[in-house]
Protein backbone atom coordinates (compact mmCIF):
# COMPACT_ATOMS: atom_id res chain seq x y z
CA UNK A 1 0.00 0.00 0.00
CA UNK A 2 0.82 3.44 -0.76
CA UNK A 3 -0.21 6.52 1.88
CA UNK A 4 -0.79 10.00 0.77
CA UNK A 5 -1.51 13.77 1.79
CA UNK A 6 -4.04 15.47 -0.24
CA UNK A 7 -3.87 19.34 0.70
CA UNK A 8 -5.42 22.41 -0.48
CA UNK A 9 -2.10 24.79 1.01
CA UNK A 10 1.18 23.40 1.34
CA UNK A 11 3.72 24.92 2.83
CA UNK A 12 6.16 21.84 2.23
CA UNK A 13 6.15 17.88 1.59
CA UNK A 14 5.17 16.07 5.08
CA UNK A 15 7.57 13.78 6.38
CA UNK A 16 6.23 9.97 7.03
CA UNK A 17 4.03 9.99 3.71
CA UNK A 18 4.93 8.13 0.07
CA UNK A 19 3.69 11.02 -1.81
CA UNK A 20 1.86 14.40 -1.49
CA UNK A 21 -1.22 15.41 -3.71
CA UNK A 22 -1.81 19.36 -4.07
CA UNK A 23 -4.94 20.38 -4.78
CA UNK A 24 -3.71 22.95 -7.34
CA UNK A 25 -7.59 23.76 -9.39
CA UNK A 26 -9.98 22.34 -6.52
CA UNK A 27 -13.64 23.03 -7.70
CA UNK A 28 -13.57 26.54 -6.28
CA UNK A 29 -11.45 27.74 -9.32
CA UNK A 30 -8.79 28.96 -6.96
CA UNK A 31 -5.43 28.01 -9.06
CA UNK A 32 -2.17 27.92 -7.83
CA UNK A 33 1.65 27.29 -9.49
CA UNK A 34 2.13 23.39 -9.20
CA UNK A 35 5.36 22.15 -7.18
CA UNK A 36 8.56 19.98 -8.90
CA UNK A 37 8.20 17.95 -6.40
CA UNK A 38 4.39 16.95 -5.91
CA UNK A 39 1.52 15.50 -7.76
CA UNK A 40 -1.38 17.66 -8.91
CA UNK A 41 -4.94 17.48 -8.27
CA UNK A 42 -7.22 19.57 -10.90
CA UNK A 43 -11.00 19.74 -10.98
CA UNK A 44 -12.39 20.14 -14.73
CA UNK A 45 -15.95 20.85 -14.60
CA UNK A 46 -16.10 22.04 -11.25
CA UNK A 47 -15.49 25.47 -11.55
CA UNK A 48 -17.24 27.99 -9.59
CA UNK A 49 -14.54 30.68 -10.93
CA UNK A 50 -15.53 29.48 -14.58
CA UNK A 51 -18.90 29.20 -13.77
CA UNK A 52 -19.04 32.99 -12.42
CA UNK A 53 -17.53 34.36 -15.18
CA UNK A 54 -19.47 32.71 -17.80
CA UNK A 55 -22.39 32.11 -16.11
CA UNK A 56 -24.26 30.34 -19.85
CA UNK A 57 -21.59 27.99 -19.09
CA UNK A 58 -23.43 26.22 -16.15
CA UNK A 59 -25.19 22.54 -17.12
CA UNK A 60 -28.69 22.82 -17.76
CA UNK A 61 -31.72 19.97 -16.77
CA UNK A 62 -35.45 19.82 -16.50
CA UNK A 63 -34.38 20.68 -12.98
CA UNK A 64 -32.32 23.79 -13.29
CA UNK A 65 -29.10 24.49 -13.77
CA UNK A 66 -26.14 22.63 -11.95
CA UNK A 67 -25.38 26.08 -9.20
CA UNK A 68 -24.50 24.87 -6.00
CA UNK A 69 -28.13 26.70 -4.71
CA UNK A 70 -29.98 24.22 -6.86
CA UNK A 71 -31.03 21.62 -4.01
CA UNK A 72 -32.29 19.42 -6.70
CA UNK A 73 -28.83 18.55 -7.17
CA UNK A 74 -26.40 16.85 -5.03
CA UNK A 75 -23.61 19.57 -5.88
CA UNK A 76 -21.44 21.71 -3.83
CA UNK A 77 -20.11 23.93 -6.53
CA UNK A 78 -20.96 25.18 -9.58
CA UNK A 79 -21.17 22.63 -12.31
CA UNK A 80 -20.06 23.73 -15.93
CA UNK A 81 -21.78 22.06 -18.95
CA UNK A 82 -19.72 18.73 -20.29
CA UNK A 83 -19.29 19.67 -23.51
CA UNK A 84 -18.51 23.81 -23.28
CA UNK A 85 -15.79 23.75 -26.27
CA UNK A 86 -13.72 26.81 -24.60
CA UNK A 87 -13.43 25.60 -21.13
CA UNK A 88 -12.55 21.78 -22.79
CA UNK A 89 -10.04 23.13 -24.46
CA UNK A 90 -7.86 25.61 -22.26
CA UNK A 91 -8.20 22.62 -19.70
CA UNK A 92 -6.55 20.62 -21.89
CA UNK A 93 -3.71 22.97 -22.42
CA UNK A 94 -3.62 23.74 -18.66
CA UNK A 95 -3.76 20.51 -17.32
CA UNK A 96 -0.42 19.20 -19.84
CA UNK A 97 1.43 22.67 -18.76
CA UNK A 98 0.65 21.57 -14.97
CA UNK A 99 1.52 17.87 -15.99
CA UNK A 100 5.21 18.97 -16.96
CA UNK A 101 5.77 20.79 -13.85
CA UNK A 102 4.64 18.50 -11.24
CA UNK A 103 5.13 14.66 -10.53
CA UNK A 104 1.55 13.94 -12.63
CA UNK A 105 -2.02 14.71 -12.48
CA UNK A 106 -5.07 13.48 -10.68
CA UNK A 107 -8.68 14.30 -11.89
CA UNK A 108 -11.62 15.10 -10.42
CA UNK A 109 -14.70 16.59 -11.90
CA UNK A 110 -14.27 14.86 -14.89
CA UNK A 111 -18.20 14.15 -15.53
CA UNK A 112 -21.52 15.60 -16.06
CA UNK A 113 -23.28 17.08 -13.24
CA UNK A 114 -25.88 14.53 -12.07
CA UNK A 115 -28.85 12.61 -13.87
CA UNK A 116 -31.08 14.87 -16.60
CA UNK A 117 -27.81 16.81 -17.55
CA UNK A 118 -27.08 18.30 -19.71
CA UNK A 119 -29.57 19.34 -21.83
CA UNK A 120 -28.40 22.69 -23.54
CA UNK A 121 -29.29 23.64 -27.21
CA UNK A 122 -25.47 22.78 -28.40
CA UNK A 123 -25.70 19.12 -26.13
CA UNK A 124 -29.29 18.30 -27.80
CA UNK A 125 -27.75 19.07 -31.40
CA UNK A 126 -24.68 16.94 -30.49
CA UNK A 127 -27.26 13.85 -28.77
CA UNK A 128 -29.12 14.53 -31.65
CA UNK A 129 -26.29 13.99 -34.43
CA UNK A 130 -24.90 11.26 -32.84
CA UNK A 131 -27.70 8.66 -33.01
CA UNK A 132 -26.83 7.82 -29.51
CA UNK A 133 -28.75 6.96 -26.66
CA UNK A 134 -29.18 9.26 -24.18
CA UNK A 135 -26.70 7.35 -21.90
CA UNK A 136 -24.63 6.36 -24.69
CA UNK A 137 -24.03 9.56 -25.81
CA UNK A 138 -23.27 11.07 -22.37
CA UNK A 139 -20.80 8.00 -22.08
CA UNK A 140 -18.91 8.94 -25.24
CA UNK A 141 -18.79 12.38 -24.27
CA UNK A 142 -16.88 11.88 -21.05
CA UNK A 143 -14.80 8.94 -22.56
CA UNK A 144 -13.59 10.74 -25.43
CA UNK A 145 -12.53 13.52 -23.67
CA UNK A 146 -10.64 11.42 -21.03
CA UNK A 147 -8.95 10.02 -23.90
CA UNK A 148 -7.59 13.42 -24.97
CA UNK A 149 -6.54 14.49 -21.32
CA UNK A 150 -4.55 11.14 -20.87
CA UNK A 151 -2.84 11.79 -24.57
CA UNK A 152 -1.71 15.15 -23.03
CA UNK A 153 -0.45 14.02 -19.71
CA UNK A 154 0.93 10.44 -20.39
CA UNK A 155 2.05 10.68 -23.67
CA UNK A 156 3.09 14.23 -24.15
CA UNK A 157 4.19 15.38 -20.64
CA UNK A 158 5.31 11.53 -19.58
CA UNK A 159 3.73 11.65 -16.30
CA UNK A 160 1.71 10.12 -14.25
CA UNK A 161 -2.41 10.10 -14.61
CA UNK A 162 -4.59 9.38 -12.21
CA UNK A 163 -8.65 9.93 -13.14
CA UNK A 164 -10.71 10.59 -9.98
CA UNK A 165 -14.64 9.04 -9.66
CA UNK A 166 -17.18 9.39 -6.73
CA UNK A 167 -18.16 7.20 -4.74
CA UNK A 168 -20.99 5.18 -6.34
CA UNK A 169 -20.00 1.73 -8.01
CA UNK A 170 -23.20 0.93 -8.99
CA UNK A 171 -25.41 4.25 -11.08
CA UNK A 172 -21.98 6.07 -12.50
CA UNK A 173 -22.50 5.32 -15.41
CA UNK A 174 -26.89 6.99 -15.31
CA UNK A 175 -25.58 9.57 -13.16
CA UNK A 176 -22.51 11.39 -14.53
CA UNK A 177 -21.70 9.37 -17.60
CA UNK A 178 -18.82 7.57 -16.30
CA UNK A 179 -18.21 3.54 -17.63
CA UNK A 180 -15.33 1.97 -15.73
CA UNK A 181 -14.48 -0.16 -18.23
CA UNK A 182 -13.62 2.73 -20.71
CA UNK A 183 -11.62 4.80 -18.25
CA UNK A 184 -9.34 1.76 -16.98
CA UNK A 185 -6.96 1.60 -20.40
CA UNK A 186 -6.90 5.70 -20.10
CA UNK A 187 -5.24 5.78 -16.36
CA UNK A 188 -2.55 4.56 -14.25
CA UNK A 189 -4.79 4.05 -11.37
CA UNK A 190 -8.15 5.24 -9.91
CA UNK A 191 -8.91 7.43 -7.07
CA UNK A 192 -12.88 7.34 -4.79
CA UNK A 193 -13.33 10.51 -3.08
CA UNK A 194 -14.28 9.08 -0.08
CA UNK A 195 -15.66 12.07 2.61
CA UNK A 196 -17.29 12.43 5.34
CA UNK A 197 -17.68 14.21 8.36
CA UNK A 198 -17.58 11.54 10.35
CA UNK A 199 -16.75 7.77 9.61
CA UNK A 200 -18.85 6.00 12.61
CA UNK A 201 -20.23 3.40 10.05
CA UNK A 202 -16.77 1.97 8.79
CA UNK A 203 -18.30 -1.57 6.92
CA UNK A 204 -20.06 1.44 4.70
CA UNK A 205 -16.64 2.61 3.70
CA UNK A 206 -15.22 -0.98 3.99
CA UNK A 207 -18.12 -1.96 1.64
CA UNK A 208 -17.50 0.52 -1.19
CA UNK A 209 -13.98 -0.61 -1.14
CA UNK A 210 -15.01 -4.00 -2.31
CA UNK A 211 -17.14 -3.33 -4.91
CA UNK A 212 -14.70 -0.62 -6.36
CA UNK A 213 -11.77 -3.23 -6.30
CA UNK A 214 -14.15 -5.73 -8.00
CA UNK A 215 -15.01 -3.34 -10.72
CA UNK A 216 -12.00 -1.84 -11.19
CA UNK A 217 -10.14 -5.17 -11.67
CA UNK A 218 -6.38 -4.80 -12.63
CA UNK A 219 -6.15 -0.62 -11.96
CA UNK A 220 -5.27 0.11 -8.50
CA UNK A 221 -7.54 1.94 -6.05
CA UNK A 222 -6.94 4.94 -4.46
CA UNK A 223 -9.47 6.43 -1.41
CA UNK A 224 -9.29 9.45 -0.10
CA UNK A 225 -10.37 10.50 3.46
CA UNK A 226 -11.39 13.52 5.10
CA UNK A 227 -9.31 14.91 7.80
CA UNK A 228 -9.96 18.86 8.26
CA UNK A 229 -11.14 21.29 5.14
CA UNK A 230 -10.76 24.78 4.83
CA UNK A 231 -12.78 26.70 7.55
CA UNK A 232 -13.78 24.03 9.49
CA UNK A 233 -14.09 23.31 12.92
CA UNK A 234 -12.22 20.72 14.70
CA UNK A 235 -15.37 19.63 16.74
CA UNK A 236 -17.34 18.67 13.60
CA UNK A 237 -14.47 16.56 11.72
CA UNK A 238 -14.21 12.95 11.77
CA UNK A 239 -12.18 11.83 14.92
CA UNK A 240 -8.74 10.15 14.65
CA UNK A 241 -10.11 7.18 15.84
CA UNK A 242 -12.40 6.98 13.57
CA UNK A 243 -9.81 7.99 10.70
CA UNK A 244 -7.60 4.79 11.76
CA UNK A 245 -10.83 2.55 12.20
CA UNK A 246 -12.26 2.78 8.52
CA UNK A 247 -8.43 3.09 7.27
CA UNK A 248 -7.69 -0.33 8.51
CA UNK A 249 -10.76 -1.85 7.03
CA UNK A 250 -10.46 -0.06 3.73
CA UNK A 251 -6.51 -1.57 3.83
CA UNK A 252 -8.51 -4.76 5.03
CA UNK A 253 -11.08 -4.93 1.84
CA UNK A 254 -8.15 -4.57 -0.61
CA UNK A 255 -7.31 -0.40 -1.19
CA UNK A 256 -4.12 -0.14 -2.60
CA UNK A 257 -3.66 3.70 -1.58
CA UNK A 258 -4.63 5.87 1.29
CA UNK A 259 -4.75 9.64 0.89
CA UNK A 260 -5.67 12.05 3.67
CA UNK A 261 -7.17 15.91 3.20
CA UNK A 262 -6.06 18.77 5.61
CA UNK A 263 -5.91 22.17 4.26
CA UNK A 264 -2.46 22.57 5.01
CA UNK A 265 0.62 20.61 6.07
CA UNK A 266 0.64 21.79 9.41
CA UNK A 267 -2.73 20.18 10.30
CA UNK A 268 -1.68 16.71 8.46
CA UNK A 269 0.94 16.89 11.17
CA UNK A 270 -1.13 17.55 14.14
CA UNK A 271 -3.60 14.48 12.49
CA UNK A 272 0.05 12.56 12.64
CA UNK A 273 0.43 13.31 16.50
CA UNK A 274 -2.39 12.33 16.80
CA UNK A 275 -2.77 9.09 15.72
CA UNK A 276 0.49 8.34 17.38
CA UNK A 277 -1.61 9.10 20.43
CA UNK A 278 -4.31 6.30 20.12
CA UNK A 279 -2.16 3.74 21.75
CA UNK A 280 -5.85 1.92 22.87
CA UNK A 281 -6.89 2.23 19.14
CA UNK A 282 -3.78 1.11 17.68
CA UNK A 283 -3.66 -1.93 19.80
CA UNK A 284 -7.08 -3.06 19.09
CA UNK A 285 -6.46 -2.71 15.12
CA UNK A 286 -4.37 -5.10 15.11
CA UNK A 287 -6.69 -7.98 15.42
CA UNK A 288 -8.64 -6.56 12.48
CA UNK A 289 -6.96 -7.15 8.84
CA UNK A 290 -4.01 -9.30 8.94
CA UNK A 291 -1.29 -8.26 6.77
CA UNK A 292 -3.03 -5.44 4.89
CA UNK A 293 -4.40 -3.69 7.78
CA UNK A 294 -0.91 -4.03 9.56
CA UNK A 295 0.42 -2.00 6.77
CA UNK A 296 -1.90 1.37 8.84
CA UNK A 297 -0.36 0.95 11.42
CA UNK A 298 2.60 0.21 10.94
CA UNK A 299 2.58 3.50 9.00
CA UNK A 300 1.35 5.02 12.30
CA UNK A 301 4.30 3.70 13.82
CA UNK A 302 6.50 4.97 11.51
CA UNK A 303 5.19 8.22 12.38
CA UNK A 304 6.69 8.44 15.92
CA UNK A 305 10.22 8.57 14.94
CA UNK A 306 9.25 11.84 13.99
CA UNK A 307 7.84 13.67 16.35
Amino acid sequence: MKFGTYMFIPKKRVPGFDYDLFRVKPEVGRRMPPKADMHSNIAIFGDNVAARNHPDWISQSELGPAWRTNDNFNVRWEVLCQTQPEHRAEQLDYIEDVARKSQGIWLNSIHFAEHGHCICPRCKELHAKSGLSWYEWRRKEVTDYMAQVSDRVRNRAKKKFVIGVLPDPVTNYERFGVNFDDLAPLTDEFLVVMFSKNYATPWYWEMLVRNFKKLFKDVKLNCALYVIGPGDDPKETPTTKELLTVSVRMARAGTDGILYLTENDEQMQEFQKKAIAEKDTRERLKSYGGKAGQEVLDLVSSWEKLF
